[in-house]
């Protein structure tokens, strides 16, 4: 039985992780995948507001852990929630040649391998990650109630 996965989206979540390294490591338990609420990595950084600054500096840190993020211009709402997936992973694989360079051989390659699975479960694991992706990228925010 796996582990179960830790909720980096709600008010505890700054009670879980308390540094970056911690956050690294949720990730990586999380099966190289963790939605988190933007307020969080803002007092990681140790600012005041998400600015521009801000923002950039949090991308640097993410990508210096081996990290990256969705969407790939972090959102200045500290309510708004993200996706953060580990470096290195098939899932980063598709994600880096699609969003960044969809027109190359990498993503066609990406994709084609994906489409030929013969993993099944691997498959629907993808598929409902895309779709939590394509929710977050389509701009759904962190519920009201749950600030």
């Amino acid at each position: 039985m796996s582990a179960p996965i830790v909720d980096l989206t709600g008010d505890n979540a700054a009670e879980v992780v308390k540094d970056w390294d911690t956050l690294r490591h949720v990730v990586t338990a999380n099966g190289g995948v963790s939605r988190v609420v933007m307020w969080l990595l803002r007092d990681l950084e140790e600012k005041g507001r998400l600015g521009v600054h801000v923002r950039s500096a949090i991308s640097r840190r993410l990508d210096s852990l081996g990290l990256a993020h969705l969407p790939v211009d972090l959102p200045s709402d500290q309510y708004d929630i993200i996706t953060v997936y580990r470096r290195g992973t098939a899932s980063a694989t598709v994600i880096d040649a699609t969003y960044h360079n969809g027109n190359s051989e990498e993503a066609e390659t990406a994709l084609r391998r994906l489409n030929t699975s013969q993993d099944a479960e691997k498959l629907e694991a993808v598929t409902e990650k895309v779709a939590e992706l394509t929710a977050i990228l389509e701009g759904v925010r962190y519920p009201e109630g749950n600030k």
